[in-house]
């Protein structure tokens, strides 16, 4: 962008607080950046950058641009207002330190200063609600009451308080928890938001509003008042616990683990607070860690809390600790066979196992002690061939119209629903259910295109103008893993069962850390280095990282498979780190391929393009792009497998692809649906059954529903009619 003049910088400012007003955020950040790269003391642009970071809960991004607009405008309160709020949910020691030092001089009334200045001093873990004169003696005897868990008795001395002394903040805040302990519902949440409007700055009266609101599974309701207990007080234990979990299931784990840090670096060491630090570490993919977090939670419990054991048991069963994990599930069930967490847990486990009789019997039983979780029917339905008649379909469908029922749930409930209907060949009413699930999971999480599309010419530009096949690495691992990858949903996973049924290779599944790592080696912040001007030696060095990732995954193996779908960005300088790796990418007709991708839900933070149609198409595209990249450069380096060749003519196809891994044929891999290994990718229940054809041409029944995609497909010429 051209440096702007004053007027053309009001104009754009403008332009932007337009779209930010109409709801379109991004468009506007973007607008707003722009104008501060070269102006950036326009405090009204970082003021807004500001305001559109915290509305998505990017609190610490937030920060820097709120400091700027509070030091070039100090005299605007609601400048004050918001920073104080950024800085309360994901300032650091030095955020805070900055903040109150900037106050200190700051020209704002001295009232509000102090009140500022002691939400992170005196008032930092708690806070003063307005008692309206209860005596101390009679606040004792009230929480006495509860504390030996007579709600009643409370009940009745907190009316009988509040007669003498009406819009006592604190009494209504235990008259309320002592009804929500009763099951009075409808009373708690009127004396709560009593006990709110008596004191609006009466942080534990919000935070235990929002775990009333969570029972009632109110969850959007529930964060508001979670983040309004940490805005007024930045130390409260149980709302920055409170908060982060919330944060944690909508899916946002970065904001959340600033919070939990907090916490323990305030010296918290709670079951709760290690329960919420291994949820945060489970959705990051930090499963050892979570084991780690889980594990100190049963702990400080004494054993205590059920469901720590229950997701010790998953955090364990995703680090291939299976036989810990199974224990510990039945552990869980032993100690409260009603436990749903271990329920779904275990039944989870046996289905990726194959046992799919007994997993049945344990999810039915799931969705009778939490009827409205989502998640559990839609990994049912993964393993369940539903029949015309099934009452499980009405079952969902009561469910998935039920009015508490939260967004995610619902969302959970209508790929399941698409699933099941589907199965029973009810074509009509599939993606009813189908676009609505995939427009809350795209709302939920948006996919960054221009993100994609600057790591794909980062990736080529890096790997141009290389001697690939002149090149040759000195003290390179001869370790000879097989890489499966290509498009989800695309055969990856029939594929690795094939090539894994054979006697001498055993499937590790999509370790994902190859990818990953050739990411982070080839990175350097915003740019990427030109694999040319990297050392021999460090090369090397991944290649042996990536043999101890692999190795430890499957010791016992000669060799090992990784299904990770983004090995075909690295392809070269994977090959290259470990000279003996074999590469097998598989293909699939881009129709049936992306509508399978779009009527599955995918775990959190991953394939994020997949929920609209013509998004799929764009990063289908640059997938196309990156293999004819690796086509031309090293088309001896990888196999590809053509999925409706290998599903027409398995056994020529399946003898020509153990051929390419550089194995000897084995009949076993004409069998491989009697293998019964650990199966955790959408397929568990395909790659069970011997092949099919069932699945080729499955577009065609929706070619209206998928006009966006089939057109975009036309468009992009990866299809011809």
């Amino acid at each position: 962008m051209a440096v702007l003049t004053a007027t053309e910088i009001q104009n754009t400012y403008a332009e932007a607080l337009k779209l930010q007003t109409a709801g379109n955020r991004e468009a506007a950040l973007k607008i707003y950046l722009d104008i501060i790269k070269d102006h950036p003391r326009v405090a009204e642009a970082q003021y807004q950058i500001g305001v559109i970071h915290m509305a998505e809960n990017r609190f610490t991004r937030a920060i820097p641009h709120l400091e700027a607009a509070a030091q070039l405008k100090p005299g605007e309160g609601a400048i004050w207002k918001i920073w104080t709020e950024a800085v309360a949910l994901g300032g650091d020691a030095a955020a805070e330190e900055t903040y109150l030092r900037l106050l200190k001089s700051a020209p704002v009334p001295v009232n509000i200063k102090l009140a500022l200045q002691d939400r992170f001093g005196a008032r930092r873990s708690s806070t003063r609600p307005a008692t309206r004169g209860v005596p101390p003696a009679e606040m004792r005897r009230l929480l006495g009451m509860m504390e030996a868990s007579r709600p009643a008795e409370a009940e009745q001395f907190a009316a009988r308080l509040l007669i003498a002394h009406p819009g006592s903040a604190p009494v209504l805040n235990i008259l309320a928890t002592a009804q929500a302990v009763q099951g009075k519902a409808a009373q708690a949440d009127a004396a709560f938001r009593k006990a709110i409007a008596a004191d609006p700055g009466y942080a534990e009266a919000h935070d235990n509003f929002g775990r009333f609101l969570i029972d009632l599974r109110r969850e959007d309701e529930a964060v508001r008042h979670f983040r309004e207990a940490v805005i007024l007080a930045p130390g409260l234990p149980s709302a920055l616990v409170n908060f982060a979990s919330a944060l944690t299931r909508s899916g946002n784990s970065e904001p959340a683990l600033v919070l939990l840090e907090r916490a323990e670096r305030a010296g918290v060491d709670s079951a709760p607070l290690h329960m919420a630090i291994g949820n945060v570490r489970m959705r990051t993919k930090n499963y050892a860690g979570a084991e780690e977090a889980f594990a100190r939670a049963l702990e400080v419990s004494n054993g205590k809390v059920i469901e720590a054991i229950g997701m010790l048991a998953q955090a364990q069963a995703r680090i291939g600790k299976d036989d810990e994990a199974l224990a510990n599930f039945n552990r869980a069930l032993e100690l409260d066979k009603d436990s749903p967490v271990a329920t779904a847990g275990k039944a989870t486990l046996l289905q990726a196992f194959g046992d799919f009789e007994e997993a049945d019997v344990l999810f039915r039983r799931s969705f009778e002690l939490d009827p409205d979780n989502g998640e559990n029917y839609r990994v049912f339905i993964a393993s369940h061939k539903t029949k015309p008649g099934d009452p499980i379909i009405d079952q969902m469908l009561r469910q998935y119209e039920n009015p508490r029922l939260s967004v995610t749930d619902r969302m959970n409930l209508g790929f399941a629903l698409a699933k099941a209907l589907e199965d029973t060949k009810d074509y009509g009413r599939v993606f009813h259910y189908l676009d609505e699930a995939n427009r809350l999971m795209w709302a939920a999480s948006p996919h960054n295109m221009a993100a994609r599309r600057k790591v794909v010419d980062m990736t080529k530009s890096a790997y141009a103008d290389f001697d690939w096949h002149g090149a040759s690495i000195e003290g390179a691992t001869d370790y000879a893993p097989i890489f499966v990858t290509g498009m989800p949903r695309s055969g990856t996973t029939l594929v690795e069962q094939i090539i894994a049924s054979h006697s001498t290779v055993a499937g590790a599944g999509e370790v994902g850390e190859a990818a990953q790592s050739a990411h982070r080696f080839l990175a350097d912040g915003k740019n990427a280095r030109a694999v040319g001007e990297i050392p021999a030696a460090e090369i090397a060095d991944l290649g042996r990282e990536m043999e101890r990732i692999l190795r430890a995954r499957r010791p016992e193996a000669e060799r090992v498979t990784d299904k990770s779908i983004q090995s075909y960005m690295h392809l070269g300088l994977i090959r290259l780190a470990m000279p003996n790796a074999r590469f097998v990418v598989v293909r699939r007709d881009p129709r049936d391929n992306l509508l399978s991708i779009y009527k599955n839900k995918f775990p959190e933070d991953t394939h994020q393009y997949a929920y609209d149609q013509r998004e799929l198409v764009r990063y289908y595209g640059t997938f196309v792009e990156m293999i004819d990249f690796w086509r031309e450069l090293v088309p001896d380096w990888f196999y590809e497998v053509q999925y409706e060749e290998l599903v027409a003519n398995p056994e020529e196809e399946t003898r020509k692809l153990i051929a390419a891994c550089g194995l000897d044929w084995e009949d076993a891999c004409l069998s491989f649906h009697e293998n019964k290994r650990k199966i955790e990718t959408l397929s568990v229940y395909q790659v069970r059954q011997p092949i099919t054809k069932s699945s080729v041409k499955g577009w065609q029944r929706y070619e209206k529903e998928l006009k966006p995609m089939l057109d975009a497909l036309r468009e992009g010429g990866y299809v011809a009619d």
